[in-house]
């Protein structure tokens, strides 16, 4: 039996380069399915948000500093 570990690596294996070549290819794409698109990227952290102070953001040592 195949571990839930190694599954979800397998997934993450072969769906990434397809979100990668969607990404390429939604000037072609409407505005839902654009959004869509995104929403997936950023949940797979495939897209920078730019935003080092969100909820998610892993914290490193040095920010772990008392204050």
């Amino acid at each position: 039996m195949t571990s839930r570990h190694t599954i979800e690596q397998t997934y993450r294996t072969w769906s990434t380069p397809i979100l990668l070549e969607l990404k390429k290819r939604e000037h072609q794409m409407g505005a839902d399915e654009r959004q869509a698109l995104e929403t997936v990227m950023v949940e797979r952290r495939l897209l920078d948000t730019g935003n080092p102070n969100g909820s998610e953001r892993r914290q490193s040592p040095a920010n772990n500093k008392p204050g």
